[in-house]
C-alpha cells in the first residue's frame, strides 16, 4: 500500500491507533509475529501483515487476502522485507504513489505460507487455509485484531481473494467451499483451474462477482489459463488475459488496478485471440526475454513522460532506488543516502541494478545476487566450467559468444585488470555488467545501472559474426554470461569494427513480419495485399529470419549440417563461402529470408549494396538490407511477379500464389502441376500465412 503517513503497529503492544480526524481511522499497518490459525506452518516470522488506507471508523470494509507464491529466499523469507513490496496489495500505484487506486475502506491481508522447500528449494504453501471454513475465521481474526488496534468498528463487505504463482493450488482448494466476491489470479494456475471456472460460471449467471486472470506464455499456467478463457463468457469484469510482465512482477504491476476496477483495461497483455482470427504466433517469452524486457522498462522508468533521464541523487530517483537495494539485494537504503553525492561516490549500484532486473525477471536461485558484479561473473564462470546444465548463467570469454538478448556483457573497471581467467581467484577487481536488450545491425544495446549516474543505455558494435568486438574502448570487455545456459563455442578471431549502428532488429515473428510489411508498403510502395502475400511467403520459408539458413531450427537460425552431416554452428563467412564442389560450409544452399539457394542468387545476395555499403557476409544480420535485395530481384529479374504485387485490386491470397509459384517456387512447385494435391496444400498454408501477416499489420497500423 502505498499512503503516507503509515502507522506501523505491533500487535504486542496494547493501545489504539490515534485517527486523523473525528471518526476517522488513519492509515496504516500491523504485523503479527505469530498468528495461533497459522502455528503448524513452517518458516519464519511474522505470520500475517495488515494493511489498511484512511477510512471512516465505521466501515463495511472490502477484505482482500493475498496468497503469496515462491521465495528466492526460502525458509527466511520475511512478509514485510520480501512480499510486501511485490504482492499487489497497493492502494495507489506503487511506482507512482500520487496516482490513486482503491478509494472504498479496505483492509489488505497478507498471510505468510507454510514453506516446504520442493525441488526447487523455494516452496510454499497454505495447508491452514485449505480446509473448510479457515478462510473466514482468517477474515474474521483479521478484523478483530484491526478493530482492535484501531478502534474502529468495521464488518466485512466485500471478499476479495488474489493468488500469485504457487498460491494458485490454495486458492483453487479454497474455492471449492467458499464464494468470494472478486477473484485475480496472477499466473498462479500451474493445476486444475475447474474450482475457478465453477466459481466464475456461478457469479456470471447471477450477475455478480469479478474475475481476472494474468498468464505468461512461457509458463506452466498458460494451458490451464486457457482452459478458463474457453469456458466462460468473458466481459470486462471475467476476463483472462496474457501478459508481458515479468513473472514476478504481475501482481506488483496489476494488484493497485484490480482492486481500485476489476473491469479495468491493463496495459501489457496480449490482444485477445479468436478461433477466426488470423494470428502469428505469440513469440516465445523465455527468462532471456524477461530479462531484457525488465531492463528496458527501467531504462524508460528513469525518463518520466520520455523527457531527459533522472540523476541518482535526484528525488525521484531516490524510491527507485531504495527499490533496487531492497528487491534486488535485500538491503535497506535511506533517501538521504541515496541523495547524498558523497555516499553515491563510494556505493555503485550497477551490481544491485542487475540484481533487481534478475528478480524481478524471475531468474529465483539461479543468480548469485550480490552488490559486486564479480560474485555472479565468479558463478556463472563455475557453472560453465563445472557443466552445470541445471543452472541457465554460464559465463564464457567475451570472443567465444554471440551476445544474445537478455546476455550480459561484462568488463573490467578502474583500471582493475580483470580478466576470464583472473575472475575467479578471490581477489576484488572493480567490473562492470550491461543486459544486452536488443540486437542491431552490427551491434548490439545493452543497458546498466549507474552509467552516468543513471539507467543509461548504449551501443556496443559487433564482428561480422555477431560476436561482440574487442577493438578500442570495447578491448575492457572479457565475459558474456549467457542467460540460456549452455552455447556453442566460436573459434575466437579478432576483427575490425562492424559498421555504424542501424536501428535494432525488431523481436519475435510478429514484429519481423510486420516490419519488413512497413518497408515493403513505405519505402518501396507496394499495397498492403501485395505486401502481405509476399511477407507470408517470407514466413513459411525462412520465419522471416535474416541469418537462417536451409535445414536449421528457428532458435538456432545459423546450425546445420555440413557436408559430413555433423550439426555445427557456421560463421557469416562460412554460409558466404559455401561450395558444393570443395564440400565446405552448410550442406544446403538456402539462406536468409527468402532462403535464396541458386548460387548465382547467393552471390547476388552477398554483394548486394545497401545504403552505400557493401555488407558483405554481415547481411545476414541485416533485415533491411535483405528486404532492399529481395525488391531488387523482383524488379530487375521478376518484372511480371513483381506487376502483380504491385497492382491496386491484388488480394493476399493472389498474392501470396504469384509469389510461391513463379518467385520461390520451392520443390513442391518445380516437380509438380498447380492441380496436384501437394501443391494446392503448399498454396493453402501460404495464403493462411499471408492472412497472418496482415492481420498482425492491421494490428500494428490499425
Amino acid at each position: 500500500m502505498t499512503a503516507s503517513p503509515v502507522a506501523v503497529l505491533d500487535h504486542r503492544q496494547p493501545g489504539r491507533q490515534r485517527g486523523i480526524g473525528a471518526g476517522r481511522i488513519a492509515p496504516g499497518q500491523l504485523v503479527v509475529d505469530h498468528l495461533p490459525q497459522l502455528a503448524a506452518h513452517v518458516g519464519s516470522p511474522p505470520d500475517l501483515v495488515l494493511r489498511w488506507g484512511a477510512m471512516p471508523a465505521r466501515s463495511a470494509v472490502h477484505v482482500v487476502v493475498h496468497l503469496h507464491g515462491f521465495s528466492a529466499r526460502g525458509r527466511a523469507m520475511n512478509l514485510v522485507r520480501d512480499m510486501v513490496p511485490i504482492s499487489g496489495l497497493d492502494l495507489a500505484d506503487p511506482a507512482h504513489p500520487a496516482t490513486a487506486g482503491q478509494r472504498t475502506p479496505t483492509l489488505l491481508v497478507l498471510p505468510r505460507g507454510h514453506f516446504f522447500g520442493g525441488k526447487t528449494g523455494r516452496g510454499y504453501s497454505f495447508p491452514a487455509l485449505r480446509r473448510r471454513g479457515a478462510m473466514n475465521a482468517l477474515v474474521d481474526d483479521a478484523l478483530r485484531r484491526f478493530n482492535a488496534a484501531t478502534g474502529a468498528r468495521a464488518t466485512l463487505g466485500r471478499l476479495i481473494l488474489t493468488a500469485h504463482s504457487g498460491g494458485g493450488a490454495a486458492l483453487m482448494r479454497i474455492l471449492k467451499t467458499l464464494d468470494p466476491d472478486e477473484v485475480h489470479v496472477f499466473d498462479a494456475l500451474y493445476s486444475d483451474p475447474g474450482p475457478l471456472i465453477e466459481w466464475a460460471r456461478r457469479r456470471i449467471a447471477t450477475g455478480s462477482g469479478a474475475m481476472r486472470v494474468l498468464f505468461r506464455g512461457n509458463e506452466g499456467t498458460a494451458t490451464h489459463s486457457l482452459r478458463v478463457a474457453r469456458a466462460i463468457s468473458h466481459s470486462p469484469r471475467f476476463r483472462v488475459q496474457q501478459t508481458t510482465v515479468a513473472h514476478g512482477a504481475i501482481p506488483r504491476a496489476y494488484g493497485w488496478r484490480l482492486l481500485a476496477d476489476p473491469g479495468a483495461d491493463v496495459p501489457d497483455v496480449v490482444p485477445p485471440r479468436r478461433a477466426e482470427d488470423h494470428e502469428l504466433p505469440t513469440p516465445p517469452s523465455t527468462l532471456c526475454h524477461a530479462i531484457a524486457a525488465v531492463a528496458r522498462a527501467q531504462f524508460r522508468r528513469w525518463r518520466p513522460g520520455g523527457g531527459p533521464p533522472l540523476t541518482e541523487t535526484a528525488a525521484a530517483a531516490s524510491p527507485i532506488l531504495r527499490e533496487y537495494y531492497r528487491i534486488g539485494v535485500c538491503a535497506t537504503a535511506t533517501d538521504a543516502q541515496m541523495r547524498s553525492a558523497t555516499y553515491q561516490a563510494g556505493h555503485p549500484w550497477s551490481a544491485v541494478f542487475i540484481s533487481y532486473v534478475m528478480r524481478i525477471a524471475g531468474a529465483g536461485p539461479a543468480f548469485k545476487y550480490s552488490r559486486a558484479h564479480q560474485t555472479y561473473i565468479r558463478a556463472a564462470r563455475r557453472n560453465r566450467l563445472g557443466g552445470v546444465t541445471s543452472n541457465p548463467f554460464w559465463a564464457y570469454r567475451a570472443d567465444e559468444i554471440v551476445p544474445r538478448v537478455g546476455d550480459l556483457v561484462c568488463a573490467s573497471r578502474s583500471g582493475s585488470g580483470a580478466t576470464y581467467d583472473n575472475i575467479g581467484d578471490g581477489r576484488y577487481r572493480p567490473t562492470h555488467c550491461d543486459v544486452v536488450s536488443e540486437i542491431g545491425s552490427g551491434g548490439i544495446w545493452v543497458i546498466g545501472g549507474n552509467v552516468d549516474q543513471t539507467v543509461g543505455r548504449k551501443w556496443l558494435t559487433t564482428l561480422p559474426d555477431g560476436r561482440l568486438s574487442l577493438a578500442g574502448k570495447q578491448s575492457r570487455f572479457f565475459a558474456v554470461i549467457s542467460c540460456g545456459g549452455r552455447r556453442p563455442v566460436l573459434t575466437p578471431t579478432r576483427g575490425a569494427p562492424s559498421p555504424p549502428p542501424a536501428a535494432p532488429a525488431p523481436n519475435g515473428l510478429e514484429g519481423r513480419a510486420v516490419r519488413v510489411m512497413e518497408l515493403l508498403v513505405r519505402r518501396y510502395g507496394y499495397p498492403v495485399n501485395g505486401a502481405a502475400g509476399l511477407v507470408g511467403n517470407l514466413i513459411a520459408e525462412s520465419g522471416v529470419i535474416p541469418e537462417r539458413i536451409e535445414g536449421s531450427a528457428e532458435g538456432t537460425p545459423m546450425r546445420a549440417a555440413d557436408f559430413s552431416g555433423r550439426v555445427r554452428t557456421f560463421t557469416p563467412d562460412e554460409v558466404r563461402d559455401r561450395d558444393y564442389t570443395r564440400r565446405l560450409g552448410p550442406k544446403l544452399p538456402g539462406v536468409g529470408i527468402a532462403q535464396w539457394t541458386s548460387r548465382n542468387r547467393r552471390a547476388g545476395l552477398f554483394n548486394h549494396s545497401f545504403q552505400g555499403r557493401r555488407p558483405g557476409s554481415a547481411i545476414l544480420s541485416d533485415l533491411d538490407a535483405q528486404v532492399d535485395y529481395l525488391v531488387t530481384e523482383l524488379r530487375r529479374d521478376y518484372g511480371q511477379v513483381d506487376a502483380t504485387l504491385r497492382s491496386p485490386g491484388i488480394t493476399v491470397d493472389r498474392a501470396s500464389d504469384v509469389v510461391l509459384l513463379r518467385f520461390e517456387r520451392p520443390a513442391v512447385v518445380v516437380n509438380g502441376q498447380p492441380s496436384d494435391p501437394a501443391v494446392q496444400q503448399a498454396l493453402a498454408r501460404r495464403r493462411t500465412h499471408g492472412a497472418r501477416a496482415l492481420a498482425a499489420y492491421r494490428r500494428a497500423h490499425p
